[in-house]
């Protein structure tokens, strides 16, 4: 019995230490995944960053390619973590906030431009894949949220909006090279909640205009 309850208080412990551990390889990884790109990377450099053996590292992750997606899902997974604000826009400029806080870090545009040099690498195409379903599984909740209190009409395509949503926002950070602030998230916002067309048009058949016939 009181063997039973060593094993059981060692195995408890391991786990709580555990769990520091893989927040601190994955941090390595991203930092290594950005100064190195995905080819340069070593499990090895990874894990004297860690400050663990790569014993450790390969135990978790026995292949570079789950280590670096379960990386870059940690990114994903905390950046739609601070939704839930009770509004759409609310939880729009939340998101976009947070990703302006990971722009700041140098990390996080390494990786962007890892995903620009290497994204036609077949390893990096199916860890974009993996991200990305885990990327699309935040707006469809919020946009379900969004529908629920009346906020949109039905039917609205959230990963078409969200795809829009980010493609404005790597715009500003990445190729403008100029800060998220407010006043053009809620312009950006704004834009895309309500459209370009003054109220009384808004409610029209949509049709062809003259120029597309």
């Amino acid at each position: 019995m009181v063997q039973a309850k060593r094993k059981a208080k060692a195995k408890t412990q391991a786990l709580v230490r555990g769990e520091p551990v893989v927040r601190g390889v994955l941090a390595a990884t991203l930092r290594e995944a950005a100064r190195a790109g995905y080819h340069g990377l070593r499990i090895e450099d990874v894990a004297a960053l860690a400050g663990v053996n790569k014993t450790t590292v390969y135990r978790r992750w026995p292949s570079k390619q789950e280590l670096v997606r379960d990386a870059l899902m940690s990114i994903a997974s905390e950046t739609f973590a601070v939704a839930g604000t009770g509004s759409l826009r609310g939880d729009m400029l939340a998101i976009a906030r947070r990703i302006g806080e990971l722009a700041a870090h140098p990390q996080f545009r390494g990786l962007f431009r890892l995903f620009v040099v290497e994204g036609d690498d077949p390893d990096m195409m199916a860890i974009v894949k993996s991200v990305r379903a885990i990327l699309e599984t935040g707006p469809r909740a919020i946009l379900e949220a969004a529908e629920a209190r009346g906020e949109i009409a039905p039917g609205v395509d959230p990963k078409l909006l969200f795809d829009v949503f980010g493609a404005a926002i790597n715009r500003r950070l990445f190729l403008e090279r100029a800060q998220l602030d407010d006043e053009y998230l809620q312009r950006l916002i704004d834009l895309l909640l309500h459209g370009a067309l003054a109220p009384g048009q808004r409610t029209k058949p949509r049709g062809r205009t003259r120029a597309a016939e």
